[in-house]
């Protein structure tokens, strides 16, 4: 079973990365992301139950121009509750899951103006299907396809910073897992997001949002059967939003990472992620990123 757990999840659905995008309110926007060995299929009939925690701090907003903004700042503390169900079509794995976000965004301001935020806010639930057109288990290579359906189904208010997005949005993720050796391991991960129109911005106004774009890449060291070190760096671009067709910009951010995946006993698996941003653009730059998530296989 101690392979189970390398598909625990498809990530945490990523940190809030929150931008001022008008002077009523801010947006916030969950995304797709994975921790180190996520896409090793478990085998048919599993179920896996997920919880994370994830938690940001940033004293640092960079503006469209690339200009850091002082006296800005914000904090996150959000859950998500996911489920997991692997299945065969043909000779094909596959699987399907629902992930729900939940939590709070904290001493949100920029440039020394506090901004309204929800105390606690639901987020948008997503429901993902993945295949796996190759599975070579022998060789510990695998190909999968993940695919997010995004609900508009979170809090959401257009004068206050929340988790929900009033949109729907699918994301389509690629991913290559392959074995360097015995001891070292490679996870290369790429998305694409497509939006569509939020139609109660500030004032009534249609906001709407170009495709995003994620590449990430994890190393994974495997200090034994029950513990894996890994180091990855993410990189997120595009996604600018127009405001009554009022472009506001591109955004882009990268950070790196290091993990730490351990087996607490033949069904549950604990995962501790840190991570900070080295460059970011039209969003707040993060000094500190930090996930828990826990899984447990029935």
């Amino acid at each position: 079973m101690k392979d189970v757990f390398g598909a625990l999840g498809r990530g945490a659905l990523g940190l809030v990365s929150a931008a001022m995008l008008g002077s009523f309110g801010a947006g916030g926007a969950l995304a797709a992301d994975a921790q180190p060995r996520d896409f090793m299929p478990a085998p048919p009939g599993t179920h896996l139950g997920l919880l994370y925690y994830l938690h940001s701090t940033s004293d640092t907003y960079v503006d469209s121009n690339g200009d850091k903004v002082p006296g800005s700042g914000l904090d996150t503390d959000i859950g998500i509750a996911r489920y997991v169900y692997f299945f065969e079509i043909g000779n094909m794995l596959a699987d399907i899951n629902v992930v729900q976000p939940f939590g709070r965004l904290d001493d949100m301001s920029i440039g020394g103006m506090p901004l309204n935020t929800k105390s606690f806010s639901m987020g948008d639930t997503s429901l993902v299907a993945t295949v796996w057109p190759f599975n070579d288990p022998e060789r510990n290579r695998y190909l999968a396809i993940a695919t997010y359906l995004n609900l508009p189904t979170g809090d959401y208010n257009a004068n206050k910073a929340g988790l929900g997005t009033n949109r729907w949005s699918l994301t389509v993720q690629p991913v290559y897992y392959f074995n360097i050796n015995a001891k070292w391991s490679v996870d290369l991960v790429g998305d694409v997001t497509i939006y569509g129109d939020n139609d109660d911005g500030p004032g009534g106004i249609t906001i709407k949002k170009d495709p995003s774009y994620t590449a990430l890449g994890w190393l994974n060291y495997h200090a034994s059967d029950m513990t894996t070190l890994s180091l990855g760096v993410s990189t997120t671009r595009g996604g600018e939003e127009k405001w009554a067709g009022v472009k506001q910009g591109d955004m882009h951010v990268t950070t790196v990472r290091g993990a730490w995946s351990q087996m607490l006993n033949p069904t549950t698996q604990l995962v501790m992620e840190l991570g900070t941003d080295v460059d970011a653009k039209n969003t707040f730059e993060r000094d500190l990123t930090a996930l828990v998530r826990l899984a447990k296989f029935f």
